[in-house]
């Protein structure tokens, strides 16, 4: 409509309109014409400004190899965990292609490479589909694009409890403050801080090492975390229970057990009651061998006799018991 009537001014058009000797009702509708000519023009201006808002605040979706993108500097989910959708992703986009491009940023340490904001899952799948992958190139500071990282996050699939706690202690390592990182977990502020604080304080109680070897666990919420943590003392278990947790995580069993399973195990290995270790001594007889060994484990003590060191003794220590008890007895009331 505009190329119809591109060189008319409305306001020149509607002067040049002259008095008509039709009645009243009649100028009224010729009124009523020029003005819905000049909203007509109004309406085509205003397109066309949003037109070239959009042209102008648009950016180009260009086509890289996946060796010149390289992930975020800072992982949100745990490393050596399968996913299970990415089989199917990687099977949608070789019938479909990539409908939507990831978004990245120029390398800031590496020229000709490009650092992954979000979009790592399109970007796996590219690479076993061995073709480049289709991304939106930005210049973001590492605030935004790690805000950028997390908002992807929210909209596809929570991390679990734990995932958000490691990824809240590496940023907090890293220098951000818990706005950002708020803001990367997707966080209102006001109530964002105070589940900051919670996440970096558990974070910061646990071993990764160990935490690593259990993995995401889904389906495990921050109150067993919390009893989890409460084992450990500056990152360490005691002694004791150290030996049995290394036993378990290199069994069979542990291997074969899915993420909240090797939680469970561990968290009931460390909540069972500890058997007290037995104190033992030796009683030697006058040839210097082992004559009575007696083991002592809480409020059970046990004497035990080796017939090969002392041939009799169990038998004559039998025999007197009732003689040895009655004295015991008499000696204590």
């Amino acid at each position: 409509m505009k190329a119809m009537f591109g060189g008319i001014n409305a306001d020149e058009l509607a002067a040049a309109v002259a008095p008509s000797p039709l009645s009243q009702a009649g100028r009224r509708v010729s009124s009523g014409a020029v003005r819905s000519m000049q909203d007509s023009f109004s309406a085509i201006e205003d397109e066309n400004a949003r037109l070239r808002e959009q042209i102008a605040g648009s950016e180009a979706v260009v086509e890289l190899g996946p060796d010149q993108v390289v992930p975020s500097f800072v992982r949100d989910r745990m490393d050596g965990q399968v996913d299970p959708d990415l089989a199917e992703l990687v099977r949608s986009i070789g019938e479909h292609g990539q409908q939507v491009p990831i978004l990245v940023r120029p390398h800031p340490d590496a020229n000709g490479l490009f650092q992954i904001a979000y979009g790592h899952r399109r970007w796996q799948a590219a690479r076993e589909l061995d073709r480049p992958v289709k991304a939106i190139v930005r210049e973001l500071s590492d605030d935004a694009l790690v805000i950028a990282q997390g908002k992807e996050n929210s909209e596809r699939k929570d991390l679990s409890f734990i995932e958000q706690a490691l990824f809240a202690q590496e940023l907090k390592e890293r220098g951000f403050d818990r706005q950002t990182i708020a803001a990367a977990l997707g966080r209102s502020e006001d109530k964002g801080l105070a589940y900051i604080s919670i996440l970096t304080s558990l974070a910061g109680a646990l071993p990764q090492e160990i935490v690593r070897k259990i993995g995401p666990a889904p389906k495990t919420g921050r109150p067993k975390w919390e009893k989890l943590a409460a084992h450990f003392s500056d990152r360490k278990l005691p002694a004791s229970r150290s030996s049995a947790a290394n036993g378990l995580i290199s069994s069979d069993r542990w291997v074969r057990t899915d993420s909240d399973g090797r939680f469970a195990l561990l968290l009931s290995l460390l909540e069972a009651k500890e058997k007290p270790v037995p104190a033992r001594s030796v009683i030697k007889g006058s040839a210097g061998q082992d004559a009575v060994a007696i083991e002592r484990a809480g409020t059970v003590t046990r004497f035990s006799v080796d017939e090969r060191q002392v041939p009799g003794l169990a038998e004559w220590l039998a025999r007197e018991m009732p003689n040895l008890l009655q004295r015991f007895e008499q000696e204590r009331g």
